[in-house]
């Protein structure tokens, strides 16, 4: 059995915050899977230790010592991690490319999509062919009812979800293991995770899982993280009006940057709350446990981590308590390494500003 090491470079992390505040780059839903699942899957019965990049995209995992994507290196098999770090650091390799893509920052998550989901379908059907019926392009689990529901190019719905009547879906696609996708909804190129519930227009879009988005209204070109809620009639701009490229702020370079992308939507991060009739500005990014209204509309490029409407900054034992709340409904019990992550964040932005930038 394969040990899989996970190959950080400097300011790595920082690149993919708000979504990386309680989890791994590798733990991030990048398509179908997370970038360490897949890593797995390709792992699956070899033996010794795999050195990779966490943020790095491959359906297939060749015989060779390292392996690179164009021309750098995304891993490398060798039970040293001095040598694997000389190795990374070099640069310089003899082993085989293979087609990949390694993802540099947050807001390219929902733009990889299409080309990540086929090829996570080709993968996952090969592993449970069984399990799935062929509905044109698509894959469906022979436990999904598909009573007038309209299925145009390939995707895959997993065991337990539900597509409700007069529904689209346009691929690629991927609707999670017992998510529900509500009746009159349009899902295009868009990957849902386990345990959501969704509704309205939905483009080029990642829910990671356990988030809701369940009333009418529109979220293209975004990433939404774990146990968020986007409440009724919430809007979401992905384009600027002078159709120029969207600046997003980063973490990792304290203030607004340009990502050169002319669809960019929202990043918003674990546990934030969006209430109803909020309109969400073009590349806006929520941070984690964020509460924001429509009272904040239009919103700012920033909303900073704990953020409460008007301005305040949500206490601690507040989020703790709704934490727990939320995940209980869903029969998950957060862990006391889970809880104390979300406590040394807390601690960490307590001491900044709460004002939206």
């Amino acid at each position: 059995m394969a040990v899989i090491r996970f190959f950080y470079e400097d300011g790595l992390r920082e690149r993919f915050l708000p979504f990386t505040h309680l989890k791994g780059v590798e733990d991030l839903r990048s398509g179908i899977y997370t970038f360490a699942r897949r890593i797995d899957l390709l792992t699956e019965g070899r033996e010794g230790t795999l050195f990779v990049r966490p943020n790095v995209i491959l359906h297939e995992m060749p015989d060779s010592d390292v392996v690179g994507v164009d021309g750098e290196i995304v891993a490398v098999w060798t039970d040293s991690e001095e040598r694997a770090r000389d190795v990374f650091e070099r640069g310089a390799y003899d082993g085989p490319e293979v087609r990949g893509r390694i993802v540099r920052n947050f807001w390219e998550l929902p733009h990889i999509v299409p080309d990540a989901v086929v090829g996570d379908t080709e993968m996952e059907v090969s592993r449970r062919r069984e399990e799935f019926v062929r509905y044109g392009e698509a894959y469906l689990h022979r436990t999904v009812p598909t009573r007038r529901v309209e299925i145009l190019g390939p995707g895959l719905v997993d065991e337990g979800a539900v597509i409700e009547p007069f529904t689209v879906l346009k691929g690629p696609f991927y609707i999670g293991r017992r998510s529900l996708v509500k009746p009159f909804s349009y899902v295009i190129s868009s990957v849902i995770g386990p345990v959501c519930k969704v509704s309205g227009e939905i483009s080029h879009t990642v829910f990671s899982s356990y988030a809701n988005k369940q009333h009418s209204g529109f979220i293209g070109h975004s990433y939404v993280g774990e146990w968020v809620n986007v409440g009724a009639g919430t809007e979401v701009s992905n384009l600027k009006n002078t159709y120029g490229t969207v600046k997003v702020y980063s973490y990792a370079a304290g203030g607004v940057v340009d990502t050169g992308l002319q669809f960019a939507g929202t990043f918003i991060g674990d546990h934030a709350k969006v209430g109803i009739n909020t309109t969400i500005s073009t590349g806006t990014v929520i941070g984690i446990f964020a509460n924001v209204t429509a009272a904040d509309s239009p919103t700012p490029k920033f909303v900073p981590d704990f953020y409460w409407t008007g301005g305040k900054r949500m206490r601690l034992d507040k989020a703790l308590e709704v934490a727990r709340r939320v995940m209980a409904r869903r029969n998950v019990v957060p862990s006391e390494d889970y809880l104390r992550k979300i406590e040394e964040v807390y601690t960490s932005v307590a001491k900044g500003p709460v004002s939206p930038l």
